[in-house]
């Protein structure tokens, strides 16, 4: 396939190499380090069980934005949009089709849990999955959907990707004429190819409280009704933005496994996302997963680097066992943009009620997350530092995709046909 600009993919391909240098700097790895742990990562089914979406803009998409702002799109539509264009154009555009290889390729991902209903509204969840049903179509030589963990090993042995679908909320906090209306919303996700749904997220819902709610009253009867209507469809019950309460009453109600998708440890990093010990030990005891996430300021006061998810994966694998624990990233890739047309700069917008964090909580830290070690790109890195940590092969298959996908079977198996 030809690019309509060499100078773009090389200003990417640049980008690539510079983040890998700042992960091997970070892991003062040799270049035989390097060496082994590349091709070992190349080798492996990998998994990044809660993954955000690339964003690589056409030229005609940029311009489209533009149309929209100079025609006074709000800024939630202009969010939506850009959305769109980002996670969709390569189906629409040879140079972006082009580019999405490459950086796919210089990961070495094979499954992505896609955030593909980022909610809380059904509006915005029904437009995250025609995006990515989208992608499918329109690149079926590279991805497939993957409703179950073998679709994924299946794709893996033909040299394509799959894409599983997890969803912020289950499937949304509002719109709904009674909570019956919205047990029937989660068997028809079910039905279009969710396999993962946050419980909360950060606030208060019908199903329990998020995270970030001070005064924690735990799962709700509604939520039980939730979990287990969740059990019986085979998706998997997640509590990355959870509060510790509801994460631990999930667990204790869920005839299948849990997970936490994307989180970190609190005794590592005293953070409101993170999960502490007794939740690691609830989620993994019953045969549930923790994943963990390259959100620098999650990993670290300040923001962390390659090496603190490390020590988060270790700590975790310390109290949930090694055939419980991977890796979250909570994060993609934004491409360089297209040198024409530049992009209008785009309004202000209100803040999202759901998305709500408290003070000091977000925001900060380092740009490791988009410019280095804990880039989405450097997902070979992660397996060459398992390998210089002293993992054995068999361990780190498990750890960078073989837990997750097991999990996924785990709940399966405990569905109602």
């Amino acid at each position: 396939m030809n690019t309509a600009n060499p100078e773009r993919e090389r200003k990417l391909r640049a980008h690539i190499d510079a983040c890998h240098q700042r992960a091997k700097q970070h892991l003062g790895a040799s270049d035989a380090d390097v060496e082994r742990g590349m091709e070992l990562h190349r080798e492996l089914l990998v998994c990044d069980s809660f993954n955000l979406p690339w964003s690589i803009a056409s030229s005609a998409g940029v311009a489209r934005i533009n149309a929209a702002i100079e025609a006074g799109w709000s800024a939630a539509d202009l969010g939506q949009l850009r959305l769109d264009i980002g996670a969709a154009d390569c189906t629409l555009d040879d140079e972006a089709a082009h580019l999405h290889e490459v950086i796919h390729e210089a990961s070495g991902v094979n499954c992505s849990v896609i955030n593909a209903g980022p909610g809380p509204g059904l509006q915005y969840a029904l437009r995250g999955i025609a995006r990515f049903q989208q992608v499918i179509d329109g690149l079926r030589g590279h991805w497939i959907k993957a409703t179950q963990a073998q679709h994924a090993r299946d794709a893996f042995a033909e040299g394509r990707r799959a894409m599983m679908f997890s969803a912020n909320n289950p499937p949304a906090d509002a719109g709904f004429e009674d909570g019956f209306e919205q047990l029937q919303w989660l068997e028809w996700f079910q039905r279009i190819g969710f396999r993962m749904m946050h419980l909360t997220y950060n606030r208060r819902n019908w199903v329990g409280d998020g995270c970030m709610e001070e005064n924690e009253g735990g799962l709700s009867a509604f939520g039980h009704d939730v979990v287990a209507r969740m059990n019986e469809l085979g998706i998997v019950i997640d509590t990355p933005h959870t509060g510790p309460k509801t994460t631990l009453q999930a667990a204790e109600a869920s005839r299948a496994p849990i997970a936490a998708s994307h989180a970190v440890c609190r005794a590592v990093r005293d953070h409101r996302r993170g999960k502490d010990d007794e939740q690691i030990r609830a989620i993994t005891e019953r045969g549930g997963f923790i994943g963990i996430t390259c959100v620098p300021v999650f990993l670290r006061e300040g923001g962390g680097t390659i090496v603190d998810l490390l020590d988060h994966v270790e700590h975790a694998i310390n109290v949930g066992g090694i055939d419980h624990v991977g890796i979250g990233t909570d994060n993609g890739y934004v491409a360089p943009p297209p040198e024409k047309p530049e992009m209008r700069p785009l309004p202000r917008g209100r803040g999202q009620w759901w998305s709500y964090w408290l003070p000091g909580t977000l925001g900060g830290g380092n740009d490791e997350a988009s410019a280095g070690s804990l880039s989405w790109v450097c997902w070979p890195y992660f397996t060459i530092g398992l390998l210089m940590r002293g993992y054995s092969e068999e361990q780190i298959a498990k750890i960078v995709g073989g837990n997750a996908l097991r999990l996924f079977e785990d709940v399966m198996s405990v569905a109602t046909p």
